[in-house]
């Protein structure tokens, strides 16, 4: 396989293989009982979250790479983008939740309700008192507003120290800033990979193994995933950079090797974004009982996938006749 460029297709497949991941995790990280292989691949499937992050860092590069790096009009394209959609959701799942499933605003944020309400659509609520708030896996929101702040320094640093500045954001994993410690280094990571075209040399050096190719993947990734769950130093979270790329990888050979495989992808990194912000009203606030009825993981999996992606496809086709993205 010789691969010119790790484009945006490319990226999408990968965010579609990173949502399905986020789905298995949440779905059974808690579910013990489901059995060790079940268990053991949800807790693994966290990995999701430091795709997501070194994706964010490649493809912020390499837009700013193209257009160049307009500071405000950066901030000004991207927040925008990221707001809007994220309060469309909560307008549409947060009065679902309030007045048919009985999630009402004042059970979450008590007598603060605008208050908190407010922090948390503004996505700072990770760092106040609202915390998780209305839904836990908002969370991520206050993680991706504050790298989408920073992303001009730390592009401006790896574009100027490269390797260095990787080195000092490895560093940064052991010092106790809250909630972005564990991500700046996978998200300099990806502003890295985009300066020095590094997917695309990591696939041409597989590539040169030939046959053995997939034997040497196999091994590199079984080997961050045991260090990963049983390491020391850059285990757990502070791996997944290193795990996450691997399994990125690996999605890039399957779909240059599987169109339908690169066409399913695709279309569910397309709706990733949608599906990560509403999916845990569906399996764990409103309808849990009905999810986990189809007892089998895989079943249990494919019914969370299948009615995310049609909601996904309804939100879509809304924003298309409200002229959603002419209001971005």
């Amino acid at each position: 396989m010789v691969l010119e460029k790790f484009d945006v297709s490319i990226t999408n497949a990968s965010k579609g293989m990173a949502l399905m991941l986020i789905l298995w995790h949440h779905l059974f990280y808690e579910k013990p009982e489901e059995g060790l292989f079940v268990f053991q691949t949800a807790l693994l499937a966290k990995v999701c979250v430091g795709i997501y992050v070194v994706l964010s860092g490649y493809g912020l590069a390499e837009s700013v790479k193209k257009r160049g790096l307009d500071v405000g009009a950066f901030y000004k394209r991207r927040l925008l983008k990221l707001y809007m959609n994220y309060w469309l959701i909560a307008l549409i799942f947060v009065p679902i939740g309030a007045w048919f499933m009985g999630r009402t605003l004042s059970s979450v944020y008590g007598e603060h309700v605008f208050q908190g309400f407010v922090i948390q659509m503004l996505g700072l609520h990770m760092f106040t008192w609202v915390s998780y708030g209305y839904n836990a896996t908002w969370w991520f929101m206050s993680l991706v507003i504050v790298l989408y702040a920073i992303f001009p320094f730390v592009y401006t640093l790896t574009k100027k120290f490269h390797l260095w500045f990787l080195a000092l954001a490895a560093l940064l994993l052991f010092v106790p800033i809250p909630l972005v410690n564990d991500w700046i280094f996978p998200f300099a990571v990806g502003v890295y990979l985009s300066f020095k075209d590094g997917f695309v040399k990591m696939l041409i050096w597989f590539d040169k193994q030939g046959k053995w190719r997939f034997l040497t993947l196999a091994i590199f990734t079984a080997f961050a995933a045991w260090y990963r769950q049983n390491g020391w130093l850059f285990d757990s979270i502070r791996a997944d950079a290193f795990f996450g790329i691997l399994l990125i990888l690996w999605t890039t050979e399957l779909i240059v090797f599987s169109s339908w495989a690169k066409r399913a992808l695709e279309f569910v990194g397309a709706h990733s974004f949608n599906i990560f912000l509403f999916h845990t009203f569906i399996y764990y606030y409103y309808f849990p009982t009905f999810i986990y009825s189809f007892k089998n993981p895989l079943l249990i999996f494919a019914v969370l996938l299948g009615i995310c992606l049609v909601i996904s496809v309804g939100i879509e086709s809304f924003k298309k006749k409200i002229g959603f993205d002419k209001l971005i």
